[in-house]
């Protein structure tokens, strides 16, 4: 098992509305740039390039980040994941294959960006998805949150700070998942949920 700590917490541009919560970024060798989603399998940019009617124009380097934290800030919403420090087993990027250590500190994240109005998820199955790990996060300070049951989107919310924060949870933006949904579904969803 090898322990790995998150390269960069989280990214939000200014008035960020919604925040999209994965799990933890893929294995090193699977990176195409230094930023959330560095997978070129992940359907992830792909999606959100679409909802801002914008073409990814680059796939690699300083160019990539800078491009995608520009579709961030047209959609005003931040990325993030739970996963602060984990542990990796079999040396792959599945989440099956993490095991927590510490979470990202997300009770911070959203006292420094009041305008977060919404939290998007994007794994749920399994023990080591997104959404279990923000119910034990939440529960480390005694905050009840019960995960939605159902055929997805999904929808609940949870007071946190004295805020009630809008929860839904999507499929997955991994390859895996797009074996069960198709990608315009997924971008249609997406969209439904990032543009008001």
């Amino acid at each position: 098992m090898q322990q790995e700590i998150h390269p960069w917490n989280w990214y939000l541009p200014p008035e960020a509305r919604t925040l999209i919560i994965g799990t933890f970024p893929p294995t090193l060798r699977n990176w195409s740039f230094d930023f959330f989603y560095p997978n070129k399998n992940n359907y992830f940019w792909k999606i959100m390039a679409r909802i801002a009617g914008r073409e990814l124009q680059y796939l690699t380097g300083e160019e990539a980040v800078r491009e995608r934290k520009e579709i961030l800030c047209q959609l005003k919403t931040g990325v993030s994941d739970m996963g602060k420090i984990i542990q990796r087993k079999a040396g792959n990027s599945l989440d099956q294959n993490l095991e927590i250590v510490k979470y990202m500190d997300i009770f911070r994240l959203l006292q420094e960006n009041p305008s977060v109005r919404k939290i998007i998820f994007t794994s749920s199955s399994g023990p080591s998805s997104a959404i279990r790990w923000f119910k034990e996060y939440l529960a480390l300070a005694n905050i009840d949150f019960k995960i939605p049951k159902g055929k997805r989107p999904l929808q609940t919310s949870v007071v946190i700070q004295g805020k009630s924060m809008e929860i839904v949870l999507l499929y997955s933006t991994s390859p895996l998942a797009g074996a069960t949904i198709a990608f315009d579904r997924l971008v249609a969803l997406y969209k439904s949920e990032l543009i008001a």
